[in-house]
């Protein structure tokens, strides 16, 4: 398959639409996949209420404007403090007018829009499915694992001389929240990106991918909750109790420490079985950490600087995730491997124009 991303003037409007849906096609088809698959497990499970596509319809709805109100505030700083027209106003407006809000700019987003809500939608549904498929069965073993790998220490020992205080617990969960604006930042740049259709479609694919085989096939078949619901659901001795009482201690004296508020409200939609935005419980393997890779892999290849302070942000993310009891270490290891492995196969087959090559 050959196809470029639209461009004006070839067959009008209706040969841009096209051609747009020609070069987003392989992307078009991941995701209608994921949603049959999704769609077939929840009738298969005898509960098709389970999905709800249209999950993050509002979400995405309210953030465009808003991510698209930044980036005009921002650009219009850079003109005003960088380049300093002699007619500011009118520099801007020519620069967006024939640069940022072009029909063939805007149309080369548009898959994305609609693609992303849908997908993610498909993902948290299947998440939320996960213990009626698997049961989480896999925590013991990756506890004793994590602390195998760490010479006989459980990896969030060894970070609590330095992070076990509420302000710096407080700082691990503001790194861990900041991924989403990392996310969204990522989505808005590439759905909006001309300048490399290669590795655009590079980023969008290896995300589907990772979030499909690694986020819902691997997560269902390693089925785990992470050591936040250890207690909740391997009999015995709970050995990340200490953890989660120092942090439930932590959280008193510091508001910004709302982690436990939030694995509690997860722990309690679980229960009741219900299907919200981020809904689902499921450790291994982590997709923040799989997530924070996919923004350095694509930091790397647009520039050094960005590569380097996200490479920095993925090794933050992972000692956020383990300090606050989201996940075991382990979980990070592995979705870095997956999330590498990924990266390199989708960029073996996309072609130049940025579509997957037939061999």
């Amino acid at each position: 398959m050959s196809a470029s991303v639209a461009r004006p003037g070839a067959g009008g409007l209706q040969g841009e639409l096209a051609a747009m849906v020609r070069a987003h096609a392989w992307l078009i088809g991941l995701v209608l996949a994921h949603v049959v698959i999704v769609s077939g497990v929840a009738i298969c499970l005898g509960d098709p209420n389970r999905i709800s596509l249209s999950l993050y319809g509002p979400v995405f709805t309210l953030a465009i404007p808003v991510l698209g109100v930044a980036f005009l505030v921002g650009h219009a700083a850079y003109v005003m403090l960088f380049v300093r027209p002699d007619r500011l106003c009118r520099t801007i407006i020519d620069d967006l007018r024939t640069t940022y809000l072009t029909r063939r700019r805007l149309m080369n987003a548009v898959p994305i829009i609609v693609l992303l809500p849908l997908f993610n939608a498909g993902c948290t549904s299947l998440k939320a499915m996960i213990p009626l498929i698997h049961p989480y069965n896999w925590d013991a073993t990756f506890a004793d694992w994590d602390a195998w790998l760490h010479f006989g220490v459980p990896p969030w020992q060894i970070l609590q001389p330095v992070l076990g205080h509420p302000f710096m617990s407080g700082i691990a969960n503001i790194v861990y929240c900041f991924w989403f604006f990392g996310l969204a930042g990522s989505w808005f740049w590439q759905a909006f990106a001309l300048r490399d259709q290669r590795l655009r479609m590079q980023f969008f694919v290896a995300y589907i991918l990772c979030f499909g085989l690694l986020g819902n096939l691997a997560a269902t078949w390693l089925a785990s909750g992470g050591p936040c619901y250890y207690g909740r659901i391997v009999q015995g001795p709970d050995v990340y109790a200490p953890l989660m009482q120092y942090l439930r201690d932590a959280s008193q004296h510091s508001p910004i420490i709302w982690s436990v508020g939030l694995q509690d409200m997860l722990w309690n939609n679980y229960v009741s079985g219900g299907t919200t935005i981020g809904a689902g419980i499921s450790a291994m393997p982590s997709m923040h950490v799989a997530g924070a890779m996919l923004f350095a892999l694509l930091g790397w290849r647009t520039h050094r600087l960005l590569g380097i302070l996200l490479s920095v942000n993925v090794a933050l993310i992972l000692v956020a995730t383990v300090h606050l009891a989201w996940h075991y270490a382990l979980d990070g290891y592995i979705a870095v491997l997956g999330t590498l492995a990924i990266w390199w196969a989708t960029g073996a087959v996309i072609g130049r124009d940025g579509t997957v090559q037939r061999r």
